[in-house]
C-alpha cells in the first residue's frame, strides 16, 4: 500500500489541511510555528509505531474543545493509499466486490475508530433491519396464502401453522435488537432450516421453493457484507506504519556496557538508548552476547584459554565492526574520508575517530556536532528505516537542523536512497534541505488568515516567510550555476524550466537525443529580466543561449538580446514558433492538444472544457484554455499548475508522450547543442 494523499483535521491549530498528494520523498516546507510539526504528530496516530494515541484534552483545537469536542466523533487523519496488482488481487479473493477497487482511503477518529472506504465502485446490498422485516413479512404472507394439492390440506395446515409462528417469532427478535450481520445471518439460516425440516415430500418443496430463494439472496447479501469486513480487517492489517521522529541524539563516545545492555532490556526508550543500539544494530553485534564477552577487571581471574578466546573474539569483532562502519560511512559523509575505530576497553565500549587531513584519534563527542549528528543520523535511520520499519512510512522533523548548509545537502541525497525502500515525509526551514531540481517534491505549509494551517502544492505562495526557503534554494542553485558551469541555457520561467528538464529526461529515457550534459538550464522569471541574466553571465565568462516562446514578447526579447549582446549570432537565441506550426507558440505548445488537456483536466476535474469556435481559432493551447476560464467565471487560469501535472505525466511514464512531442523535443535540443561551442 503507497500513501498517495493525507488531510489532517481537527489537530492542533489545523482546522483542515485538504487533500495533500505525496510522493516517495516529500518536503514540507515552512516557518516556525506554521504546524508542520502538528501536521505530522496528527498524520503519524494514523498508525503510529510508538503507540500514541489521540487526546483529544490536549490535541482537539483548544478555542473549539468546549463547544465542540463532544458533538460528534471527530476526524483527525485520513489517507488515500493506491494499491499494487498483487495488492488488489488479494483483496479481490477476500471479497469479489473489490474487484473495481483501485486505493483505499482510511480515516482515523479521535474515538481511535478506524474508518475505510473503498470508493464508489463498491455497491453494498441493502441489509438494513426493514429490509429484512419487510422479506419476513412476505414470507409470512406467502406462507399463509400458500395452497396444498388434493388430500394434502391436514399437512399444510401444520406446515403453515409451524413455520408462521416461527417467522413472526423472528420478526419480534430482529426488531426488538439493534443485530450485526453476523447475527442476522443465524436468523435467516433458522427461518431456513425451520423450512426445510417442515417439507420434506416433494410437494412441499416445491411450494416453498420461491420462499428459499428470497431468504437464500438475503444470505448471499449478508455474506458480501461479512466479506467486505474481512476486506477492512485485511487492510487494517497492511496499514503503513507511521515513523514519526522529532528527536536525533548523538551517540556517547563511552559506552558502559554493563548499565546499557540493561536500559536494552528493560525496553527503554530514550533517544540515546535507541540511538546507541542502533549502532550495535548496524554493525551486526548482539549487545547481550557483547557484553557477556566482556572481561571483569578481576585482579584474582587467572588467565585461561577460554578467556584468552573471549577477549580475542570480542576484540575481532570490534575490529570488524569498525572497519564496516568506516566503508559504509564514507559513501555518505563525503566532507571528510573518516575513519573509525571501536575499542574494548574493560566494561566500556569507545568510539574513536580520524580523518584523511589529520591522522590522530579523536573521541566521536569532540568532533564537530555536524559531524556527530550526521554520524547518529547516518546509523538510526539506516537501522530503523530498512530493518525494523521497513516499507513504513518516515516522518522526519526538521533533520539536520544544526548542520552546515552543505552537509544539509548530503542529507537529501541521503533521504532520497532511503525512500526506495520507504515513502519518506520531512519538514523543514533551511533552503539547503531543499531539492531545486525537484520542487515537485515541496508543500508550503503556512497560517491562513484564521490562524490555522494550510497546505498548498503552489510552491510559490504569497507568504514571503514561508517562500523564503524556495526563492533561496533557487537563488542558491542559480548562484551555483553561474560560477560552477560555463555553458547557461536561459528559459522564460521557472515552467518551462520544469518542461524541457522533464522533456529532457523523458528524452534520455527514449533513446532520443538530449540537451548536453554540460549545459544548466536557468529561468529568467520573465522577458524582462532576460537581458540582465545574459549580461551577468556573459562577464563571467559563461556562454549563453536563449530557448523562448515564439510570441511577440519572446520574439522582441530575443531580438534585443541578439542586438545588444550576442552580435547577431542566431543560433545562439532558439525560439520555441520556429518548430511547430505556430510561429506564436509558448513552450506548452510542444505539447499535442489531447495531451495538455488531460492534464488540464487531471488539474481541475470539475472544468468541462468546451471551446467556442472562436476560443478554437485562438494561438496557443494556453490562450485558448485563459479565454475559456475568463468566460466560465473560473478566474485566472494558473498555467503552473498544468505543467506539473504534464511534467509529472512526462516523467512516470515517457513511452506515452506524444511523437509528435517527442520529435519537436529533439529538434529543439539539437539546436540548442549546436548553440554552443564544441
Amino acid at each position: 500500500m503507497k500513501l498517495k494523499e493525507f488531510r489532517v483535521q481537527n489537530y492542533k491549530k489545523v482546522s483542515d489541511t485538504g487533500w495533500v498528494t505525496v510522493k516517495d520523498l516529500t518536503v514540507f516546507v515552512g516557518k516556525n510555528e506554521a504546524g508542520k510539526s502538528a501536521v505530522f504528530r496528527g498524520l503519524s496516530k494514523l498508525n503510529p509505531s510508538d503507540g500514541e494515541k489521540y487526546d483529544g484534552l490536549k490535541e482537539f483545537p483548544r478555542r473549539r474543545y468546549t463547544n465542540d469536542f463532544k458533538k460528534q466523533d471527530w476526524p483527525a487523519a485520513s489517507c488515500k493509499f493506491s494499491l499494487d496488482e498483487a495488492e488488489k488481487a488479494e483483496l479481490e479473493g477476500i471479497c469479489p466486490l473489490m474487484k473495481n477497487v483501485r486505493e483505499v482511503t482510511c480515516t482515523k477518529h479521535y474515538s481511535l475508530k478506524l474508518e475505510i472506504e473503498f470508493g464508489k465502485d463498491v455497491v453494498l446490498p441493502d441489509i438494513s433491519k426493514n429490509r429484512f422485516l419487510v422479506e419476513l413479512e412476505n414470507s409470512r404472507k406467502a406462507v399463509e396464502g400458500l395452497a396444498a394439492p388434493e388430500g394434502k390440506g391436514d399437512e399444510l395446515k401444520k406446515l403453515k401453522e409451524g413455520v408462521v409462528a416461527h417467522l413472526q417469532q423472528k420478526r419480534q427478535e430482529i426488531q426488538a435488537q439493534n443485530l450485526n450481520p453476523a447475527q442476522l445471518k443465524q436468523i435467516v439460516d433458522a427461518v431456513i432450516s425451520i423450512l426445510k425440516t417442515n417439507s420434506n415430500e416433494a410437494w412441499q418443496q416445491e411450494l416453498i421453493k420461491p420462499l428459499m430463494e428470497g431468504l437464500d439472496s438475503l444470505i448471499v447479501n449478508l455474506d458480501q457484507h461479512q466479506k467486505l469486513e474481512k476486506a477492512r480487517k485485511w487492510v487494517e492489517d497492511k496499514l503503513p506504519q507511521f515513523i514519526y521522529f522529532d528527536k536525533y541524539d548523538v551517540i556517547d563516545s563511552a559506552i558502559y556496557l554493563p548499565t546499557f545492555a540493561a536500559e536494552v532490556a528493560s525496553g527503554q526508550k530514550k533517544p540515546r538508548v535507541r540511538t546507541t543500539y542502533c549502532l550495535f544494530r548496524h554493525v551486526g553485534l548482539d549487545i547481550a552476547e557483547f557484553t557477556r564477552l566482556a572481561r571483569q577487571k578481576n585482579p584474582d581471574q587467572k588467565e585461561t584459554d577460554e578467556l584468552r578466546r573471549q577477549v580475542d573474539e570480542r576484540a575481532i569483532l570490534a575490529s570488524s565492526a569498525s572497519n564496516a562502519m568506516t566503508d559504509k560511512f564514507a559513501d555518505w559523509y563525503e566532507q571528510r574520508q573518516h575513519r573509525f575505530r571501536y575499542q574494548v576497553d574493560g566494561d566500556y565500549f569507545r568510539i574513536w575517530v580520524s580523518d584523511d587531513l589529520d591522522p590522530s584519534e579523536i573521541e566521536l563527542d569532540q568532533r564537530s556536532v555536524g559531524m556527530q549528528y550526521f554520524f547518529s543520523f547516518f546509523t538510526v535511520f539506516l537501522v530503523e528505516a530498512k530493518e525494523a520499519y521497513r516499507d513504513s512510512i518516515l516522518l522526519l522533523d526538521e533533520p539536520g537542523l544544526h548542520m552546515h548548509g552543505t552537509a544539509q545537502a548530503k542529507i537529501v541525497k541521503f533521504l532520497e536512497k532511503l525512500s526506495q525502500d520507504n515513502q519518506l515525509l520531512y519538514t523543514t526551514h533551511s533552503p539547503f534541505m531543499i531539492d531545486v531540481d525537484h520542487l515537485e517534491r515541496a508543500r508550503a505549509v503556512y497560517e491562513g488568515e484564521d490562524g490555522s494551517t494550510k497546505i498548498t502544492d503552489d510552491v510559490w505562495p504569497k507568504d514571503a516567510e514561508t517562500l523564503f526557503p524556495l526563492q533561496a534554494a533557487l537563488g542558491y542553485n542559480i548562484a551555483q550555476g553561474l560560477f560552477i558551469s560555463k555553458r547557461q541555457l536561459i528559459v522564460e520561467g521557472i515552467t518551462d524550466l520544469w518542461i524541457v528538464k522533464a522533456l529532457n529526461i523523458a528524452l534520455s529515457k527514449l533513446g532520443r537525443e538530449t540537451i548536453r550534459d554540460d549545459v544548466v538550464v536557468i529561468p529568467a522569471d520573465g522577458t524582462g529580466k532576460l537581458l540582465p541574466l545574459a549580461c551577468m553571465l556573459v562577464g563571467h565568462e559563461v556562454e549563453v543561449a536563449a530557448l523562448l516562446d515564439g510570441d511577440e514578447p519572446g520574439r522582441r526579447e530575443g531580438k534585443r538580446l541578439m542586438d545588444k549582446l550576442l552580435l547577431r549570432e542566431n543560433q545562439r537565441c532558439i525560439f520555441v514558433g520556429d518548430f511547430t506550426n505556430n510561429e506564436k507558440a509558448e513552450t506548452e505548445d510542444i505539447f499535442t492538444e489531447d495531451y495538455y488537456l488531460e492534464a488540464l483536466k487531471e488539474t481541475f476535474p470539475s472544468v468541462h472544457v468546451d471551446f467556442t469556435e472562436d476560443e478554437k481559432k485562438g494561438e496557443g493551447i494556453v490562450n485558448k484554455v485563459e479565454a475559456m476560464f475568463e468566460r466560465k467565471g473560473l478566474g485566472k487560469f494558473e498555467k503552473w499548475r498544468v505543467s506539473q501535472i504534464v511534467r509529472d505525466k512526462m516523467l512516470e511514464s515517457p513511452d506515452k508522450i506524444p511523437k509528435q512531442t517527442v520529435d519537436i523535443a529533439e529538434k529543439i535540443f539539437q539546436s540548442i547543442n549546436k548553440a554552443f561551442t564544441k
